[in-house]
């Protein structure tokens, strides 16, 4: 950050001196009157000024103004509070549940985190429970506050949990361009559903064992999320469920917030499904005749292309090489193996057309992280499949611009998913499209599409209107920045 003064104001700042200081002079005194404060988005003062040399009015200065750039009301606010906080000695208050209750339900025995209902569900029992996903893929560090009952599974009512955002997390190394890749920012917001849904006493509705599947959802980015982002407050509520047939539906509405300021906010739904009912996935309807079919000329023009190992393919291992230019991510977030088809005036639009496809590993890292008991490929990970498809073709298309750029998500969007499917060890191979839908070249390129992910030939996602955003590497949402 950085004092200037400030630029365009209304008012033209004058200075009036009508006498010096000198070494006769005994006493200075100088008087500040703020006549405006406030944010514009950046931090401003606009003041008058007098100046007094011995109880004589020798200085006047109207109109004058500062301002604190790379910086905005957020930042300035959290670091008041924790300084106040570490002035004080004031702590903040005990979690409801903390760390180890989340590690227990991720990873342990289900009666350590909510209690004596859920034992059957431990170790020594003869039950299983839909868990949260588990580290590295766990991205709930404690709740903070509950508003709903225990073991009612009735809509209202918020639940707040928190996430401290690691300054070196591994996602920032992988996605290696110094934002929160997508698929993490997804997990942020839809893990507290799945601890509500647990809270609530889903799992106790059926004799049977459920498992637990996101199945869609629409929202918005509002804002990247950076190394130094700190705390992120994640909220959500149950808002409506419905039982039939041995399967619980449950809607969520879900925010994510940096201090007071939303970072990502929609609506999504959850279904518990016996394990019979998901061997019988039928996929998106209709995904076969709606999907774009490349034409002959399509096909003999399009590029093709096959990514080499660039990183280490654990979360743990080593750094991924720094980004001097537009990234793929490293190997350890890479959904895409393989370009299959690149057509840069291809598709129904002739905006676009990207296919690429993915060999299933069975011994790849998320099958062990999500989830204990039931190893199935996170949702969000094939989302970042298909804005890695576009983070592929924005390369093709502006990489070679002289300016230092770098991917962030387009915000103020909404985009929706669908899930009608899942990915397990013993499939075989990923698929996934993206027809272009739109182009912007200013004032930062954007691509926008949307597409379907197959697995062995089945269409089981789709997504609409995902983008990315090419930006200089000296800005951050939309504003210039000095870091």
């Amino acid at each position: 950050a950085a004092y200037e003064p400030c630029l365009g104001s209304v008012s033209e700042a004058v200075l009036k001196c009508r006498g010096p200081v000198t070494p006769e002079t005994k006493h200075v005194v100088y008087e500040v009157e703020i006549r405006e404060i406030g944010y514009n988005p950046e931090p401003y003062v606009i003041a008058d000024a007098m100046m007094y040399g011995d109880g004589h009015a020798i200085v006047r200065f109207t109109d004058m103004s500062m301002r604190l750039t790379g910086t905005d009301r957020e930042e300035l606010e959290t670091f008041w509070q924790a300084r106040r906080q570490k002035v004080s000695g004031e702590a903040a208050p005990p979690p409801v549940f903390d760390r180890n209750h989340i590690l227990a339900f991720a990873l342990g025995n289900p009666s350590q985190a909510f209690g004596e209902p859920y034992r059957p569900f431990d170790s020594d029992g003869d039950r299983r429970i839909a868990r949260l996903p588990a580290p590295p893929y766990s991205f709930i560090d404690r709740i903070t506050g509950i508003e709903p009952q225990p073991w009612v599974l009735k809509p209202g009512g918020w639940v707040e949990a928190e996430y401290d955002v690691p300054p070196d997390a591994w996602y920032f190394r992988a996605d290696r361009t110094g934002v929160m890749p997508f698929a993490v920012l997804l997990e942020i917001a839809l893990q507290p559903c799945g601890w509500l849904a647990a809270y609530a006493g889903s799992a106790l509705k059926s004799s049977q064992d459920l498992k637990f599947r996101n199945l869609g959802g629409e929202a918005t980015v509002h804002r990247n999320v950076y190394p130094d982002a700190g705390t992120l407050t994640m909220r959500t509520r149950l808002t409506q469920a419905s039982e039939a047939g041995g399967m619980i539906i449950e809607y969520f509405d879900f925010e994510v917030l940096r201090g007071r300021e939303p970072v990502y906010t929609g609506t999504t739904y959850f279904g518990f499904f016996t394990a019979q009912a998901l061997a019988q996935q039928v996929g998106i309807p209709g995904a076969k005749q709606a999907a774009y079919a490349p034409s002959a000329d399509e096909m003999d023009r399009g590029q093709r292309f096959t990514f080499r190992d660039e990183a280490p393919l654990h979360p743990d291992d080593p750094d991924a090489a720094p980004a001097t230019s537009p990234a793929m991510p490293a190997s350890a977030l890479r959904m895409i193996d393989r370009i299959d088809l690149y057509v840069p005036d291809g598709g129904p639009e002739g905006l676009g057309l990207i296919q690429g496809s993915k060999t299933v590993d069975p011994a790849e890292w998320f099958f062990q992280a999500h989830f204990y008991q039931d190893p199935v490929c996170p949702g969000s990970l094939g989302l970042e499949s298909f804005l890695q498809l576009l983070k592929y073709a924005a390369r093709k298309r502006w990489g070679d611009r002289p300016e230092n750029l770098r991917f962030e998500l387009p915000v103020g969007e909404s985009h929706r998913w669908s899930y009608r499917g899942q990915i397990i060890q013993r499939n075989r191979h990923v698929e996934v499209d993206a027809v272009v839908t739109s182009v912007e070249e200013t004032p930062s390129p954007v691509l926008r599409a949307d597409g379907y992910l197959r697995v062995d030939g089945l269409p089981i996602y789709r997504m609409e209107n995902f983008g990315v955003r090419l930006v200089s590497s000296r800005t951050r949402n939309g504003q210039k920045t000095k870091y």
